[in-house]
């Protein structure tokens, strides 16, 4: 019975500390998940005020770029109305100095655009711009519907008439056909011959021995062997050595080049010269008698003609005519109070 009742007790005991392991892992586990749901809250909690602070900045952004913007557009308004302010004000400080009449901006107009075409065609020689301007001064003189300016405007009439008859100059097409001429050249053959130069050998090689009479014998016949006479009808050509011929050519397309130059500096005196001395050298070194020799010397023949600097005429008196009548209508409306 004793053991019996240990036996019994021994399997009480593990039954309820069976029992209170289960209930012990059962706390535990209900625990963990209390905790997981707290941290899921609390990470919950922390991202919703992580964005509320995001667009609370975001919002705080757009406003400050919106105040900005409209302090911005103020300004600007207000830049402009103090511009537009001033530029009304010197409007009519002018309009109250300058009289009523339009006529007199037309003048003025007109005698700045014919003081611009001569300057224009003294100082940049550009003929198209000047007669451009005289045309443009002229439709300021017709708006002012005046026939006291039919003697001005008939001066520049006949000054446009001179600007017309003006030579037109071709600059770039003579430019690329000296280009042109500059690579032809380079293929074009001398009348010359090429030749290397040779070193003069000797055949003595071991000094003279024996008698002075031996000695003076052998010596002329090896100096009979070295000079050769011959005997010309006709003059021989010159012989020039392959620097001699860079050189030449070298120096040809430099003259052509300065040609080009005098070209784009409108100095005619220039342009013909160095045209020149390049047909100089052409037809003294080159073999003028070949076809293309012929047709490149034409060429250049034919650009030496072209007057790169034409004559320009005297477009200064429309501008003298305007400038007297402006002066008389003046001192006309102040000697008699009024307009002319």
């Amino acid at each position: 019975m004793a053991i019996i009742l240990v036996i019994l007790l021994a399997i009480a005991l593990a039954w309820l500390a069976w029992q209170g392991w289960q209930r012990l892992e059962s706390q535990q586990q209900r625990i963990d998940e209390i905790s997981q749901q707290a941290s899921n809250s609390a990470s919950q909690d922390a991202l919703s005020e992580l964005e509320s602070r995001l667009e609370s900045a975001e919002e705080q952004r757009n406003q400050t770029l919106d105040d900005t913007v409209s302090e911005l557009r103020d300004d600007f308004a207000s830049y402009r109305s103090e511009v537009n302010g001033t530029l009304d004000d010197v409007l009519s400080q002018l309009s109250q100095e300058q009289d009523t009449d339009e006529r007199e901006w037309l003048h003025a107009e007109a005698a700045y655009l014919l003081r611009l075409a001569n300057q224009r065609l003294q100082l940049e020689r550009d003929v198209e711009g000047s007669a451009a301007l005289l045309r443009t001064a002229d439709e300021r003189l017709a708006d002012a519907d005046n026939p006291a300016l039919t003697p001005i405007r008939r001066e520049i009439a006949s000054e446009l008439a001179a600007l017309d008859a003006v030579p037109r100059v071709d600059r770039t097409g003579i430019y690329l056909a000296l280009n042109a001429q500059q690579e032809r050249i380079a293929t074009l053959r001398l009348d010359q011959e090429v030749v290397d130069a040779e070193p003069v050998t000797s055949k003595i090689e071991e000094p003279p021995t024996g008698t002075f009479q031996r000695q003076l014998a052998r010596f002329g016949e090896e100096l009979k062997e070295l000079v050769v006479i011959r005997e010309h009808d006709e003059a021989l050509e010159a012989l020039i050595t392959p620097e001699q011929e860079s050189y030449l050519r070298q120096s040809l397309r430099l003259i052509l080049e300065q040609s080009q130059l005098a070209l784009l500096k409108e100095e005619q005196a220039l342009f013909e010269a160095s045209l020149d001395k390049a047909l100089t050298l052409l037809n003294g070194y080159y073999d003028t008698s070949r076809s293309e020799t012929q047709s490149v010397i034409e060429r250049l023949e034919e650009l030496k003609q072209t007057q790169v600097t034409p004559e320009l005429p005297d477009i200064s008196g429309s501008q003298q005519a305007l400038s007297e009548f402006i002066d008389n209508r003046y001192e006309s409306r102040n000697e008699n109070g009024g307009e002319a």
